[in-house]
């Protein structure tokens, strides 16, 4: 009797635990869109009022931070499953980056660390529509 009260709990929770996974999919693959069009508006703006130079240390920054995030995405996605703890290599990309571009003559380290960020600009460009529209959901049900 007992096996058969648990399965449709375990059921319930195994739909949860797909429909958590399936909105971090989502989650992760919307900050990876706004990454790219972000590094791509970034960079022609960049290349407009600075100069060709300028802009591609940017782009190169912006591609570090795709690839840092995709990697932090893959290390969260692990976490419950195959890892108990975050990494830190992450850590030896973003200090690669920033010895290459203060090693190599034709890179400008301000643009490259600014590209680095971009992955940032899309989880404020996420998160705070996020967070207000839902307390605007929260207002009107109170209403």
């Amino acid at each position: 009797m007992n096996t058969v009260e648990t399965l449709p709990e375990q059921e319930k929770e195994q739909q949860l635990i797909d429909n958590s996974m399936e909105e971090y999919y989502q989650l992760r693959n919307n900050l990876l869109i706004g990454t790219v069009v972000i590094a791509v508006v970034s960079f022609i703006l960049v290349w407009v009022f600075y100069s060709l130079q300028t802009s591609l240390s940017y782009l190169l920054g912006a591609c570090v931070s795709l690839v840092y995030l995709n990697m932090l995405a893959r290390e969260v996605e692990r976490v419950g499953v195959y890892k108990k703890k975050i990494g830190s290599t992450r850590l030896a990309i973003f200090v690669g980056l920033m010895v290459v571009a203060t090693q190599w003559q034709q890179l400008q380290v301000l643009p490259v660390f600014l590209g680095f960020l971009t992955y940032k600009a899309a989880i404020l460009l996420y998160v705070i529509p996020t967070s207000l529209l839902g307390n605007l959901q929260k207002t009107e049900q109170k209403s």
